[in-house]
């Protein structure tokens, strides 16, 4: 059984920091009048300052999945970790921005330096943080995973905008006041993200928190609702959903984030419960804690959780707790994170210190434990001491996106599975032999192989990202479409001048078909570009950009080889993209656009017949002169040709 270190922790918090007094001028005076209950909560609660990601006008300014993204990222760039590396994004929220995907998909969609991995969404209230490193933890210690990133997020500020209950019509005007169970919420939570960066090695060259155990412990079978949302009462008998309408659920409150505050007494004597079980087992010891954790969301309960360990006699003394509730405020299950965080980096932590970290959560009573110790830099140097990953290291450099790739490793010991999965994955596209050979077979898987890779590595590049989530512009369209030209008009010249190097008659011919098909697609691509706004000469004098450069000069350089069959590995990039993505590009652009069917034609057109040339390369696949070593030729060209084809793109402004 490995050991898991948090090697690394990062952090995200909205904008400035907001003051007691500021509170109302971003979440807004219902019926324009001040609250009456707004003093008494805080100075209660002690916070003093806060994080918000809303501005003044009520406008949400992150969304919860780009807070937690942007945590992800701080804690990958203080330990300079490639995103690559990461083989599991375990996540967390309270309420994440959309009912369905799950958080984790849609952190992990903000996220798109990484490559395809393990997602998991943890959801709940302020022990799911825990919940999602207990699980990434696990499976780093289990050996399943190699370097797992834990990130907890909440963004509570939009849920308490006063508009929201102004829309229920006896809050308007000045009528009824919000119950105090639903107001005191609105000056407890703030918003924040953190993250945990988990190794089975600690760091060697700063301090580590190696994980020694982690409870989580829920009292619902004995519990009603604390803390809730979508239902009227802690019974939790009608959900919002039952309505009628959605407006009338929102019309009742239903949909209003709640917090039973004569319940939080119970919250934290079962906590402290808990607490002394764990001292009885001696899995706690008062004496040897360094420090204290304990995620209270109020200065008030502090002392209720003093008053119970002083009564037992196992206090641990106040000069070793240690929290940031007063100037980060109650993040819910990203707290625990954000103080880790803050006394990670204060220099104050020493080898062999015992941090202990207690969560209570008052959704339906649950609470977490977790004991960290302190661990020094090692003069060991850091490895990942698997033979998958060694045998990665060791292999040629056309393994390269493989060893950047930690998920791609299964796909390498599964070959037939892998052939499927292309089969799937190019229907009514695929180059699939008729009688399949040894050679022909793992040609086709590791084509397959790199077109997936190359295909998720696409949903990254800026254009294409703007383009999937709907911010595609005529001016990006223009841009695609300038950019494209130059690899149009010479992919027939490259194409002729293969031909014209090779010296089996019959492929010299497949490829004179080929090009004789495409000499004149760019003037397609012209007449979209000017039926959409823009100038004839202003696409035909524009300058190739890096990306372009590169592609043609590799392609035309392997041309110029004598029998350059490899090029079937670009041919096989490029025409898949037409025939995979362009007739998806086309409906995506005209979708957005508003646009006519006669100005994407270029894209639509490719979309459709594309399927025709990559049919011609059915023969080639299973020709007699086809050799493990053109093939392997075939393959690494089928690589360079797709990763300069997506510089090509990511170069588009």
């Amino acid at each position: 059984m490995n050991s898991a270190y948090i090697n690394s922790i990062g952090k995200f918090l909205p904008g400035k920091p907001i003051s007691n007094d500021q509170i109302e001028d971003y979440l807004g005076k219902i019926g324009g009048q001040a609250s009456k209950a707004r003093h008494r909560i805080l100075q209660s609660n002690g916070i003093q300052q806060r994080y918000y990601a809303l501005d003044r006008q009520q406008n949400t300014t992150y969304l919860n999945s780009q807070m937690a993204a942007s945590a992800v990222r701080d804690a990958l760039l203080k330990m300079n970790l490639e995103p690559t590396a990461v083989d599991l994004l375990a996540c967390a929220t309270s309420w994440s921005d959309l009912l369905i995907p799950g958080f984790g998909s849609m952190v992990h969609g903000e996220l798109p330096e990484f490559f395809s991995l393990e997602v998991t969404s943890n959801q709940g209230v302020c022990c799911a943080g825990i919940a999602a490193l207990k699980y990434a933890a696990s499976q780093v210690e289990l050996g399943k995973k190699q370097v797992a990133v834990a990130v907890a997020s909440e963004l509570a500020s939009r849920l308490f905008k006063h508009t929201h209950f102004e829309a229920q019509s006896r809050f308007k005007d000045g009528g009824e006041k919000l119950p105090f169970d639903t107001e005191f919420l609105r000056w407890m939570l703030s918003d924040g993200a953190g993250s945990f960066l988990i190794q089975n090695q600690p760091r060697t060259d700063n301090i580590s928190l190696k994980i020694e155990w982690i409870e989580l412990v829920s009292h619902a079978n004995a519990y009603p609702l604390c803390m809730y949302a979508g239902t009227e009462d802690e019974t939790g008998q009608k959900s919002w959903m039952d309505y009628p309408s959605y407006a009338d659920a929102a019309a009742t409150g239903a949909i209003n984030l709640r917090q039973n505050i004569r319940g939080l007494d119970d919250v934290i004597k079962l906590g402290v419960e808990g607490w002394l079980k764990l001292i009885e087992s001696r899995r706690v010891e008062p004496k040897e804690i360094d420090w204290l954790l304990c995620h209270y969301s109020s200065h008030f309960f502090r002392g209720k959780i003093v008053e119970l360990l002083q009564k037992a006699d196992c206090m641990i003394p106040q000069e070793k707790w240690f929290t940031n509730l007063y100037t980060r405020g109650n993040t819910g299950c990203a707290s625990i994170y954000l103080m880790l965080e803050e006394l990670f980096y204060s220099g104050k932590l020493r080898s062999g210190q015992k941090i202990f970290c207690f969560v209570p959560e008052s959704g339906r009573y649950t609470t977490a434990y977790m004991m960290l110790s302190v661990v020094e830099a090692s003069t060991v140097a850091f490895s990942r001491p698997t033979e998958q990953y060694n045998s990665l290291q060791d292999s040629n450099s056309t393994q390269e996106i493989n060893f950047l790739h930690p998920n791609s490793l299964s796909l390498n010991q599964q070959r037939e599975e892998d052939i499927q999965f292309a089969s799937v994955n190019f229907s009514q596209g695929s180059i699939q032999a008729e009688q399949p050979n040894s050679v022909a077979s793992d040609l086709l898987r590791q084509l397959a192989q790199v077109w997936l890779e190359f295909e998720h590595q696409l949903r990254s590049v800026p254009i294409v990202r703007k383009l999937h989530r709907g911010a595609f512009t005529l001016e990006d369209y223009k841009a695609l479409l300038r950019n494209l030209r130059p690899q149009v008009v010479e992919g027939a010249r490259w194409i002729a001048r293969a031909a014209s190097n090779m010296t089996d008659f019959k492929l010299r011919s497949t490829f004179i078909g080929h090009a004789q098909d495409e000499h004149r697609d760019y003037q397609m691509l012209e007449r979209n570009y000017v039926s959409v706004g823009g100038a004839l000469e202003e696409i035909v004098e524009a300058q190739k950009n890096i990306g372009s450069e590169a592609l043609s000069a590799f392609i035309f350089h392997q041309a110029s080889r004598e029998n350059p069959v490899d090029l079937i590995g670009s041919m096989f990039i490029i025409e898949g993209l037409g025939n995979q993505l362009a007739a998806q590009w086309a409906s995506l652009i005209q979708k957005t656009l508003g646009l006519q069917d006669d100005q994407v034609s270029f894209l639509a057109y490719h979309g459709a017949n594309d399927q025709s040339h990559i049919n011609k390369l059915q023969s080639i696949i299973n020709a007699d002169w086809m050799t493990a070593e053109i093939c392997s030729r075939i393959v690494k060209t089928s690589k360079v040709t797709a990763r300069l084809y997506q510089l090509q793109l990511e170069e588009i402004k």
